[in-house]
């Protein structure tokens, strides 16, 4: 045990060092034929997408280690396992009544938070926003709430750990909207610039 315990510090260390140092650059379309308004919320470890709901006001979404937020049991020990082996994932989700800038505070319940206002393709972002309904629903057998996050949990399909975690993922979300993410979202920290 203590030999796997030193060859994750060795392992984890040096990735720790690289990774502090970088930002991830969003880089936003210029031209937009039908522009719809959408966030990206920093919460200072992890990170949420804030989306125009289909009947008005925002969907908030994020993805995350099922034990950490769903089951909310948060510690040392289990922040290490999460990222070093794959464990069950997490898709959160929130409809708020609310959809005028800025977004209000229940939006984003854990206080520490930078809010991004961003812009994209309004049919890419009904599209995302779609898919991550049928995501969510498909889990909807297993949902919990996480008072903590003012979130509905589901399990996610796809495992979460190191090279698939909650900043990457919102990443991947950003992307699919035609939003280009340079550099690494890894430890949260955005810089967001138009082309």
């Amino acid at each position: 045990m203590k030999a796997r315990r030193r060859f994750t510090l060795v392992l984890a260390l040096p990735l720790a060092l690289w990774l502090s140092g970088c930002t991830a650059r969003v880089t936003l379309p210029q031209e937009l034929q039908n522009p719809k308004l959408l966030y990206l919320v920093d919460h200072g470890r992890h990170s949420s997408l804030v989306l125009p709901g289909s009947d008005g006001g925002v969907v908030r979404y994020t993805y995350g280690e099922w034990d950490w937020y769903a089951r909310e049991e948060q510690g040392a020990w289990r922040g290490m396992v999460a990222m070093l082996w794959p464990t069950r994932g997490a898709l959160g989700r929130q409809e708020y009544p609310v959809d005028a800038p800025p977004l209000p505070p229940q939006v984003t319940p854990e206080g520490r938070e930078q809010v991004y206002q961003l812009s994209a393709e309004s049919e890419q972002v009904a599209a995302l926003r779609e898919r991550l309904d049928r995501r969510f629903e498909a889990g909807r057998d297993g949902l919990i709430y996480a008072e903590r996050y003012d979130l509905d949990f589901v399990p996610d399909p796809q495992d979460y750990w190191m090279m698939h975690q909650s900043n990457l993922v919102t990443a991947d979300w950003l992307r699919q909207l035609d939003i280009t993410v340079s550099g690494s979202p890894w430890l949260s920290r955005w810089s967001v610039e138009t082309r």
